[in-house]
């Protein structure tokens, strides 16, 4: 076989190969008809890295979680997609690269325990959370947020937004005229 056609048949399968292994997931982003109450509460952030499919905690000033998830299949807060995964029902990705969450605050910190295996663990065990002493140790964050808005529904007129509507008040710099910045 020619040295040339050797070199560029390798050459060809190279890039082929290296660029299949650079294929990233697409993201998956929220449909933006998605209504929202803000009863409690609508938390608008965007954290240091990709905690999305993570469980979160509060954290007490003292340093002590005092809130921990309770997810099992039968929970109305958790869904199961069409491949099997896993996915909570109150935090969305926007395409303006924030998370809305229906059950965020500003003093929780994230793990690096998933949706997926914490619910999964609590089904195989038929419990609803796990132990503190668990779930501490895989706390991975406790300063997540490097912005952080927040619409309080209970002490504020209620109302419905949609996530394009989110979107657009990010996109058009008006937020801060309907949330609160707290980061």
């Amino acid at each position: 076989m020619n040295p040339e056609i050797l070199k560029l048949t390798t050459v060809v399968l190279l890039l082929l190969f290296t660029g299949a292994s650079c294929q990233k997931d697409e993201m998956e982003f929220a449909d933006e008809s998605i209504e929202i109450s803000s009863i409690p509460g609508i938390s608008i952030y965007k954290t240091n890295s990709n905690y999305f499919d993570n469980i979160s905690v509060q954290i007490t000033t003292e340093g002590k979680m005092n809130k921990i998830p309770a997810y099992t299949l039968n929970n109305p807060r958790i869904n199961v997609d069409k491949n099997g995964t896993v996915q909570v029902n109150f935090r969305w990705r926007l395409r303006s690269g924030y998370i809305v969450d229906r059950e965020a605050y500003l003093n929780d910190a994230f793990t690096n325990i998933t949706v997926q295996e914490y619910v999964d663990w609590n089904t195989s065990h038929g419990v609803s959370s796990w132990p503190n002493s668990s779930i501490e140790p895989r706390i991975i964050d406790k300063d997540p947020f490097t912005e952080f808005y927040f619409h309080d529904g209970i002490n504020k007129t209620p109302r419905t937004f949609t996530l394009g509507e989110i979107n657009d008040m990010i996109k058009n710099g008006t937020l801060e005229t309907v949330f609160t910045k707290l980061k």
